[in-house]
């Protein structure tokens, strides 16, 4: 079989060849490569004395070496693999080869969110599609939770479909794990099913970079029983390299009230606090450029109520310094009720780039901003202030200001956000759930600010509210 899988890597690259860029986009297909194939069915359980032949599923099976990989892995001991498929094309490639290892299964040619077979299945494998999923997608309905992406709704399927005992390993992005458009995932998840194992890779590049996929890439385990006291979490690089394997207690990365997921334990310190039991609230940047276009300028037109634009790019170290040649329009005319309510009113504020570049250093960037007019914040940007969603406060001080972008900046703050998001978007959830201490700790370090501080700096001046 260890043939079958070479030649079934050998199918994979043809096959990623003869499909086109832009039809591998709109179906969002990335097919596995054989080194994660070999991984991921390496995570299933052995099989118990009493099962002699299991039932598997592989959702969304592209050209079919996920199923190879499962069928070496219980060579004799299954009794068929479904293979799901909706490109029409690829299911032609996964039936044939499939067969010509003479591994035992059935083809489904249709959407696995609605054509799936009901099971039950002892072992399920998948590697979905990562696209986002519409609340109003009339498939939400037949779901077991709702899903902000297809990845999700196709685990939440397979998890649907699993045996008393069953396993599921699946091959997704790392965003499920924190934040509140996966909420109603991790709840039934974590709720129903045991979360087993964890792999994380540490490139973002690697794993599918024949099919230019820029995503935190991880694989997870879930069974279905009562959760296990203990979480195995293995790492590595890339595909191909050593993998480091640690075991943490279940109660040590799952978060109990909002089930965030981590990868790694919380450092035993004293911070209790987070942003949002601090009193303090993150929200986004209301003015969105694209949708404003008729509103913004390069230069400064001579009419009533022109404001600044603020964006990422003007805080090239660390203090705004507007206007600046960054290669976006900086100026926005609010001059009616509704694009004046898109302002942000003088006061001090931390702002928080939303993004961060593909493989930026940090993914969580903060600065401090006080204003004396009203300014337009972009889109791209979170803010935090004092008051609530709806209601606008600026932060007490401009003392606070500066120690909690401080504070946000600490390599302590990205290791944290790190061990819980895969992802290089930080939102205004993430920020709410992020540790904080006593807003008087924070103002008290305030003055240490200053632009272009080092992160060794930052660091030291932060150690002393932990």
């Amino acid at each position: 079989m260890a043939q079958a899988l070479q030649q079934a890597a050998i199918t994979r690259i043809n096959a990623i060849q003869a499909t086109s860029e832009e039809k591998r986009q709109a179906l969002a297909q990335h097919l596995t490569p054989m080194e994660t194939a070999t991984l991921a069915a390496s995570m299933f359980s052995d099989l118990k004395p009493d099962q002699q032949f299991i039932r598997c599923l592989d959702l969304g099976a592209g050209s079919g070496i996920l199923s190879i990989a499962l069928y070496e892995r219980y060579d004799g001991h299954i009794e068929t693999i479904e293979a799901i498929e909706a490109d029409p094309v690829l299911a032609t490639v996964c039936d044939a080869e499939l067969a010509s290892v003479g591994v035992p299964h059935s083809l489904t040619l249709g959407d696995a969110l609605t054509g799936t077979p009901p099971g039950p299945y002892d072992r399920i494998v998948l590697n979905p599609p990562y696209k986002k999923m519409a609340a109003d997608d009339a498939r939400q309905d037949g779901l077991p939770c709702h899903s902000a992406n297809l990845y999700s709704a196709f685990m939440a399927i397979g998890l649907s479909r699993l045996a008393e005992d069953g396993e599921l390993v699946a091959i997704v992005p790392r965003s499920w794990m924190n934040g509140e458009y996966f909420a109603p995932f991790r709840k039934y998840a974590l709720g129903e099913f045991s979360l087993d194992r964890i792999h994380v890779y540490g490139s973002r590049t690697e794993v599918f970079a024949d099919t230019d996929v820029l995503q935190d890439t991880m694989l997870v385990r879930f069974s279905r029983q009562t959760q296990s006291e203990t979480i195995v979490v293995t790492q590595s690089a890339g595909k191909a390299d050593a993998v480091e394997r640690r075991e943490h207690a279940a109660c040590d990365l799952i978060e109990p009230e909002t089930l965030v997921v981590r990868i790694a334990p919380k450092e035993n310190d004293a911070i209790e606090g987070t942003i949002a039991s601090e009193g303090l609230c993150p929200s986004t940047g209301k003015v969105v450029d694209f949708r404003n276009r008729e509103r913004i300028y390069d230069e400064r037109p001579e009419a009533d109520g022109v404001r600044r634009l603020v964006y990422a790019g003007n805080f090239p170290h660390g203090a705004l310094e507007h206007p600046l040649p960054i290669g976006k329009p900086q100026w926005y005319r609010a001059d009616d009720e509704a694009s004046i309510r898109q302002l942000t009113q003088p006061g001090c504020y931390v702002v928080v780039k939303r993004f961060s570049s593909k493989e930026e250093r940090r993914r969580v960037v903060a600065y401090p901003l006080k204003i004396d007019e009203p300014v337009g914040l972009e889109n791209h940007l979170n803010f935090i202030h004092g008051g609530k969603p709806r209601k606008v406060v600026p932060l007490g001080s401009e003392a606070l200001s500066r120690g909690l972008a401080l504070w946000l900046n600490t390599t302590y703050i990205d290791d944290w956000f790190r061990d819980v998001s895969g992802s290089t978007q930080v939102n205004a959830g993430d920020i709410k759930a992020m540790p904080c201490p006593p807003l008087e700790s924070l103002e008290a370090i305030g003055g240490k600010w200053r632009p272009g501080i080092s992160q060794e700096e930052i660091d030291r001046v932060c150690e002393v509210l932990r």
